[in-house]
Order: structure tokens, then sequence, then C-alpha cells
């Protein structure tokens, strides 16, 4: 009595803790309102997590782009890219997101219930490579323009670039000047500081050259205009190795972030030359958030550095006052403003015409670090919530089924010892789910097909335990003889099959990736339950048949 009194303890403890695990809670939900902003509120949800092909949402598979560069070392760099990824997603707000390495080359996004999807994309994706440059102050560009132009026609690029059937340009008419492009209100940078602008002449030394038709002199030194037309031929012929070498030792060109346009006027781009080595980059920055921009309107991102970045940020801005520094992010100028004295630990980005939104994921992007190599997208694909919802109203339709088909053959063909089976079956369903809910697993389609499966392996179970009890009964046994031989002989078949399942399913989770790994969950998970159920619930629960009966009547099997 003792023993079975034990046993019914066990089972009360293991249904309490189930109902704690599935008990619905308080959860903090992260919520993006029509604005744009953020905000955390409190509900009460069921505590299983449903997987993407469940909840709908993007599935995302990123490698490592080697258009740019090769990577020496790709499993090092994809490793740290992973942190990376994984923190933004991590701050991106979105609920039971996946974030993992599958094999060597590749880094799987899972991000259920996700609504913009080319946000979630570009937030993943943006290297945030951040850098404070400042602006050459000795007209380096000017000098190297003869050199540069001569590179572009040794290398023929003015003639790849020339539409077929045409020649090349070959005067000064050829391309409207940019002088008065950018005069009066049309350009307000281009008229702010004309006392530190290089006279235009200063910059075409050879007003024919490929490259020097396209520049205009700026507002400061180390400014220029180029027309938005022009930028694609001149990335292109700065992005020649030659003409690279051309460019004056310790300088880098760099085109600013936004563009400039005025009615009646050709849109205009920045072009800047930098000096190369950066003052200060993005590694030792500690916060950024968005704000307002008081002074111009639009947004600005405030970020800060940790205690030795503002040391180096204040005596390296200390030494430039009155110079401009570009903001660089990803190679791309976002604002180059006059220092007007050193600055400490706190800064800031002009954001220009971008929104609340774009604010606020470059303050992301930027908290959550840069990427140590790109990534491009290998393979993307959309789940609609409704695919979800279909899949679990299938789902549910299948283990209804399967359910009931089981609850039929059982208490039809064992009859009381079915039911009791029954009972077991339905504890087992009720354990499982528990399981999954207590070590956070995630529910997925595959998920519901091995909770299906994993009925008929609990009712294998009851079978062969049953089956052998009906031969220990046929040989003239006692019911509790029979009962007892019956699991005992059982038990090896039982356990042999269970431990190649649950094998089968660690295979399964270790090189599986996504939904394989959630129906290797689920499958392990129901085995240990199926085992559980079969052997300690059912066999309790004869026993407390035989208690009652005094094992004096047949047991119906």
């Amino acid at each position: 009595m003792n023993s079975l009194r034990s046993r019914l303890l066990l089972i009360a403890a293991a249904i309490g803790l189930s109902v704690f695990a599935l008990f619905p809670r308080a959860t903090t939900v992260r919520e993006t309102k029509p604005d744009g902003t953020s905000v955390n509120t409190i509900k009460r949800q069921f505590p299983l997590k449903y997987g993407l092909d469940l909840q709908g949402g993007m599935h995302m598979a990123l490698e490592i782009d080697e258009s740019k560069g090769t990577v020496a070392d790709k499993k090092d760099a994809l490793g740290r890219a992973l942190k990376t990824v994984r923190n933004r997603i991590d701050q991106f707000g979105v609920s039971e997101p996946v974030v993992q390495q599958a094999g060597d080359d590749r880094i799987i996004v899972e991000l259920p219930g996700i609504d913009d999807q080319q946000r979630a994309q570009d937030v993943v994706q943006q290297s945030a490579f951040l850098q404070f440059q400042i602006t050459d102050e000795s007209n380096a560009l000017d000098k190297s323009l003869p050199r540069m132009d001569a590179a572009v026609r040794s290398r023929r690029l003015d003639v790849a670039s020339a539409p077929a059937g045409t020649t090349p340009a070959a005067g000064p008419s050829a391309a409207a000047p940019l002088s008065g492009l950018l005069s009066g209100d049309t350009a307000k940078k281009a008229t702010t500081d004309t006392a530190k602008a290089p006279a235009p002449d200063s910059v075409a030394k050879d007003a024919n050259g490929p490259i020097t038709k396209m520049i205009q002199a700026g507002g400061f030194p180390g400014q220029y205009y180029v027309r938005e037309s022009d930028v694609p031929a001149l990335t292109r012929y700065l992005a020649d190795t030659v003409v690279q070498a051309a460019i004056a030792p310790g300088k880098v060109i760099r085109f600013g972030a936004d563009t400039i346009s005025a009615p009646g006027q050709p849109t205009v781009r920045a072009l800047y030359v930098l000096d190369a080595k950066p003052i200060i980059t993005g590694e030792y920055l500690t916060d950024a958030k968005p704000n307002n921009n008081p002074l111009e309107g639009g947004y600005i991102v405030e970020f800060e550095f940790n205690s030795e970045g503002g040391r180096i940020f204040r005596r390296e801005t200390g030494k430039h006052v009155k110079d401009n520094m570009a903001v660089v992010l990803d190679d791309r100028v976002m604002t180059a403003p006059t220092i007007n004295s050193a600055i400490g630990r706190n800064g800031q980005i002009t954001l220009g015409g971008a929104g609340l939104q774009e604010a606020q994921d470059l303050a992301l992007v930027l908290r959550a670090g840069a990427l140590p190599v790109p990534l491009k997208v290998a393979e993307i694909r959309n789940i609609g919530a409704s695919l979800g919802q279909d899949s679990i109203d299938k789902g549910k339709l299948a283990f209804g089924i399967a359910i009931l088909m089981v609850i039929v053959i059982m208490v039809g063909y064992y009859r009381f010892s079915g039911a009791i089976a029954v009972v077991a079956l339905a504890l087992y369903v009720f354990f499982t789910l528990a399981a999954l809910a207590a070590f956070g697993a995630t529910l997925t389609l595959p998920g519901l097909a091995g909770l299906v499966l994993g009925v008929g392996i609990a009712v294998d179970a009851n079978v062969l335990i049953f089956e052998r009890i009906r031969e220990e009964m046929d040989r003239g046994k006692s019911a509790r003889l029979s009962i007892e031989e019956g699991f005992k002989h059982a038990l090896s078949a039982i356990v042999d099959t269970s431990v190649a399942t649950i094998l089968s399913g660690a295979v399964l989770y270790q090189y599986g990736t996504g939904p394989v790994r959630g129906f290797a969950v689920t499958l392990v998970v129901g085995v240990a339950a199926s085992l559980f159920t079969a052997i300690f619930v059912t066999r309790t629960l004869l026993l407390v048949w035989l208690d009652r009966t005094g094992g004096t009547k047949p047991l119906s099997i």
C-alpha cells in the first residue's frame, strides 16, 4: 500500500507540475505602434511557443558576401557575425525569434509574426561600421585629379562607359558645368562657408578630364559635389585599382548619404575627400538612441562612447577644432559638421530626411555592433499567418482523429485495460505539452506531426504490455501475477524501441535545422512521456484495480 501510495503521489506531483507549466502567465510583449515607436505591454499568454510555420513570419538564410573581398577565415567570421545578428534581432522586438548557424557557411534567421519584412532584412544586413574622419585640408584631390584623369583614360574606362555608337565627350560642352547648380537658396551647404571654399578653377585644372568635369567644389575643404546622374560612372572610376593608386596617399574618397535637389536644378550628391585614418571608430560605442533634431528638424541618433573612447574622441577632436569631421557609416558620409570645440563621450549623427523608424533602426544596429563581414541573403521565404492558422487547424484535426481511433481500438479490443491505456494516453499528451512549455521548446508543424506520431508510440507500448499479460493469463496464472510478468517481459522491448527512437531524435536535433529540430524535440519528449505513462502510470492504475478487487476478479483485457 505504501508503494502504491508513493506511486499515486508521484503521478499527482507530475500532474501538478504540468498544470503549473501550462498555466497562462503574464508575458512582456514588444509591439510597434503606427508611428513606428515600440512599446512593451503585459499580456497573459499560454506558455507554449509556436514556431514560424504555425504563427507565420519570415525565414531568411544569410551567407558571407565575398563580392567585396575574400574572407580568410569564414568559419570564425560567421561565428562573430552570428553574435551580432542575434544581438540585433533581440533588440528588434520580435517574440520567439530563431537565430542559429547552419553548417559552416549559413546563418538562419526565423522571425515569427513579423510584419515589415524589408525592415527586418535591412536591420540584419546593415554593416553599421562607424568611423569619424577629418575632411582633407590640403586640397589633395586638386593635386590628384590630373593623375586620376590620366588613369581613367589609360584604362579606357570612359570609353567603356560611353553609349554604343558614340564617342566620349571631348570638351567642356559635353557636360554642363556644375557652377551655378548650387547657387542661391537651392543648396544651403554650398553657401554656408564661401570663405573657405576653394575656387572652382583650382579643381578643374583639366576641364576635359573624365573625373574633373564631374566635380564641383563644395562648401568647405574636402567637400565637392557631383551630379547624381554622374555618380554611377564616377563610382566605377573610383573602384578601379589604378585610379585608386592615383589618389593622394593617406586620403580616401567617399560619397555623401543624401542628395541635394532644387526646382529646375539637377540633383547633386556630396563627395568628400577624407583622411584615410579615422580618429575613432564605433568599437568604443556603448549606447545609441534616436531623437528629434531641434535645429534642422527630422531626426538624429545620439550616441555615447565608453570612457576610453571618450578620452580618444576628446583628444582627437581637440586637435581639429574648426576642421570638419565626417561621420562615416558603411563608407557613406552621414554628416560632416565643423568641430567648434573638443567633444567628449557624447555625439550625434544627423540623418537628414530619414524618418523615426530609420533613426530607431540605425540606433539599434549601432548598439548591437557592426558586422565583422558583409552578409547577403541566400534564401528568403515568407509564411503568411493564414497558412499558419490553416496548419494548426489541420494539425488539430489529424491529432483528434488519431486520438479517436486509438480510443475506439483500445477500448473495443482490450475493454477495461484499454480504458486504462486511454487514461495513460491522455496523461501522455498532457505531460508532453507541459515538458515542451517548461523547456521553452517551440511547437512547429513537424512538431505537431511528432506529437501525432508519439500517440502511436505511446499506445504501442501498452499493446506490448497487454499482449504479454494475456499470454500469462492464458497459461493459467492469476491476474496479479500476470500483470507483474507482463510488465517484466515487455519492458526490454519497450525500452529498446524507445532508446532507438530517442537516439534517432538526438541525431535529427544535432544535424537538423528549424522545423526538423522541432520535430526531433517533440519526438524525444513524447517518447520520454510515453515511457513514463505506459510503464509507470498504466501499472499504477492496474495496481489500484488489484487493490480494490483484491485480485479475485478476472482482468478485463
